[in-house]
């Protein structure tokens, strides 16, 4: 299987993004988003860390450099990040804007391990 990166912040805060009013005139761009994205990279990196789901020698960080690749997961920790990421980062997609923090990982968490 070749490696892959799964998360790396340095995506979320290059983004360009672009946003419009309601009469289309452009809004400037404050960084949320970038902020943001980076942020849920951050909370996962670091819940996968805190459950020893990263090979021995691995270290999180908040290194917006730091690039996550599946080589760096134990084998639980992969399954556990092809379930849990991209609904856990989907459910900050809907309003109301929530604050990252790991605990709806957390109960994702529970769920896998009960499984």
């Amino acid at each position: 299987m070749d490696d892959y990166t799964i998360l790396c912040p340095r995506w979320h805060l290059d983004q360009k993004v672009s946003t419009y009013d309601a009469s289309n005139n452009l809004l400037s761009d404050d960084g949320e988003y970038q902020r943001r994205g980076a942020e849920l990279d951050y909370t996962f990196i670091q819940f996968l860390a805190d459950k020893n789901l990263l090979k021995a020698g691995v270290t999180a960080s908040r290194d917006p450099d730091f690039e996550l690749k599946a080589s760096y997961l134990t084998s639980e920790g992969l399954v556990f990040a092809k379930s849990a990421l991209h609904k856990w980062i989907a459910s900050y997609d809907r309003p109301p804007t929530r604050v990252i923090d790991a605990n709806r990982l957390e109960k994702r968490w529970q769920k896998f391990k009960a499984a």
